[in-house]
């Protein structure tokens, strides 16, 4: 018998809730292992009994039908968790962002290859930073760029474009540099929405030299800000109405916001601060740790100006499951066409970083495609299926993987601070996901 959970949605002011059925058909049917499925549930409360995270949700779907989708624990003190709990998925707006662009890439509004300068002039004439030889009278001198940054590093991470939390993820004399005068200029990784626009914060940090010459290094930072600016420049939209009346509306996404309804605040998960060894203490404030600034309490800011193209989105299992359901299917959902396949291709199935890796999250050999990590082969310490595989991952716990060979799609949301413990969890969600494969 197939099982229906009902998801309260609440659609705005003027309307009345509705109340959403998402079918959850048995795992075999998709040619999944209930007993194997079994497993995961197991080590998430494992996990949630030893006090290393509060709660999560979890979705696997296969062939296009969600098979498991399973809240567990605390979304806060004395609050189970829901399977509409919604989530600050924050990175994970990045392949939002990423579709947004090429959105107007299909409308032939711009191309990859455009320099950014055309659209966003302070980006003229930029300047790069490189350090000069220890015992110099100067310790650095900038250099001019040898070609323009372009759309394309910006979807890629490879503009020079750095996060300020780099100075803590891969410390060097160089990215400390490149960090000052970030924090000289204000510049925000946009975890902590600051009282100003997108518009405002990159205008600025085009001005800045970069860390190295564009589509030499792959460098995780704000780039993916930049692009959402650089939709609202080309579209003429502000970039929250873009992403919502082109992305979010098309597939149905209505739980998918960037500053949340207010009748929706009660669904917001809090965020949990975990030693990963069972001390758990819900967060009331902001979290600072050298370089990165996080606000989790931003997530229930009913309005404001700054909209990140690297950070802003909340949403939920079900909703996010819709977008990389989308990506599977080549661009098209419920009949709806958003993408073409081709472009789709480009994005997920195409490693635009040449011999360069994404190694933030992933082990080398992992490639990036228009705004996702792509495992290019299966020799890896953690293995995440298939050739082809893409996913990407949020600073608060929260990731995606989407396995086009087996049709797969597992997503994990948790709000579990810090981010880098999660990891050994994470492994385990997609191995048992993955090995919950039975036809």
């Amino acid at each position: 018998m197939k099982k229906v959970y009902h998801l309260l949605v609440g659609l705005s002011l003027a309307y009345s809730s509705l109340a959403l059925a998402v079918e959850l058909v048995k795992p075999e049917s998709v040619g999944l292992s209930s007993m194997r499925l079994d497993r995961l549930s197991q080590v998430i409360d494992q996990h949630i009994e030893q006090k290393k995270i509060a709660g999560a949700v979890t979705l696997v779907a296969r062939k296009g039908k969600i098979a498991y989708l399973r809240p567990s624990g605390l979304a806060d003190i004395d609050k189970p968790m829901q399977a509409d709990t919604i989530f600050r998925i924050v990175s994970m707006t990045k392949p939002l962002t990423s579709t947004a662009i090429m959105l107007l890439y299909e409308q032939g509004k711009l191309l990859p290859s455009d320099p950014v300068a055309k659209y966003i002039p302070e980006f003229q004439n930029q300047k790069v930073l490189e350090m000069n030889p220890k015992g110099s009278e100067f310790p650095y001198k900038l250099v001019p760029v040898k070609r323009d940054v372009t759309i394309h590093d910006l979807l890629t991470h490879t503009s020079g474009i750095l996060y300020l939390a780099s100075t803590g993820w891969f410390p060097n004399d160089k990215r400390e540099q490149v960090v000052s005068f970030y924090r000289e200029a204000g510049i925000t990784d946009g975890f902590c929405r600051p009282d100003e626009t997108i518009g405002d914060m990159v205008k600025r940090l085009a001005k800045l030299p970069l860390y190295a010459q564009p589509g030499e290094e792959w460098e995780y930072g704000l780039s993916a800000d930049v692009l959402g600016y650089l939709v609202e420049v080309v579209s003429g939209m502000k970039f929250d109405q873009f992403v919502q009346t082109q992305i979010f509306d098309p597939l149905n996404m209505q739980d998918s916001h960037f500053y949340i309804p207010e009748n929706k605040l009660s669904r917001i998960s809090a965020d949990w601060n975990s030693d990963w060894k069972g001390s758990l203490e819900r967060v009331t404030g902001p979290l600072i740790d050298g370089d990165l600034a996080l606000c989790p309490n931003d997530a229930y800011a009913t309005s404001g100006k700054y909209l990140s193209g690297g950070a802003s989105v909340l949403s939920t299992a079900y909703d996010y499951y819709r977008f990389a359901q989308m990506m599977l299917n080549k661009g098209e959902l419920d009949g709806v066409r958003l993408l073409s396949r081709k472009t789709v291709e480009l994005m997920t199935a195409t490693n635009h970083i040449g011999e360069h890796d994404a190694t933030l999250l992933h082990s080398h050999g992992w490639k990036f495609g228009l705004g996702f990590a792509i495992q290019e082969d299966r020799s890896h310490n953690v293995d995440s299926g298939d050739v082809g595989v893409f996913e990407w991952a949020g600073y608060y716990s929260t990731r995606f993987s989407v396995n086009p060979k087996e049709q797969s799609i597992t997503i994990f949301l948790s709000q579990t601070s810090p981010f880098g413990a999660h990891f050994g969890l994470w492994d385990k969600v997609t191995a048992l996901s993955t090995s919950a494969i039975a036809d």
